[in-house]
């Protein structure tokens, strides 16, 4: 299941700002991170590298967990329980609902209701108008062009 969580804006987006993607070859990743352990109802507990998650989206008390290979899992927990089990130099918050890896980051954009960050899946997540400025200033030590 690949849909979309996330509506579209029901007024066109002026883009106002517009950041290029970083090179595949300076996304990089600890490969010494513990995996992340989750309990499937289907088939107990297994292990999920964490290179592997691209972003984390709540709802309520669960959590939609999104993967690389296209999976997504809703687990009973919230992002306040699974944002420690992570490295922190790699997850970054963009919204109260919402924590990406920074990998799978490929642009920023800047709109009038906050700002966009697409993902090398196809996905676009929003930044609330809040976190632009920290988001953006988290990216710039990977995305140097950003200054």
């Amino acid at each position: 299941m690949h849909t979309a969580f996330l509506e579209a804006p029901s007024a066109p987006i002026n883009h106002m700002t517009y950041f290029s993607s970083i090179t595949p070859a300076s996304r990089t990743m600890p490969a010494d991170w513990p995996p992340l352990k989750l309990y499937l109802r289907e088939s107990g507990r297994q292990s999920f590298p964490v290179a592997d998650l691209v972003y984390m989206q709540a709802v309520a008390n669960y959590s939609w967990l999104n993967w690389m290979d296209g999976k997504r899992m809703l687990m009973p927990r919230t992002l306040k329980y699974y944002t420690p089990k992570l490295p922190s130099d790699w997850f970054i918050r963009l919204h109260r609902n919402c924590v990406v890896n920074r990998r799978y980051i490929e642009r920023l954009e800047r709109t009038e209701t906050g700002g966009v960050v697409h993902l090398s899946t196809g996905d676009q997540l929003p930044v609330s108008r809040r976190r632009w400025s920290t988001v953006r200033r988290q990216l710039v030590s990977i995305m140097p062009h950003l200054n």
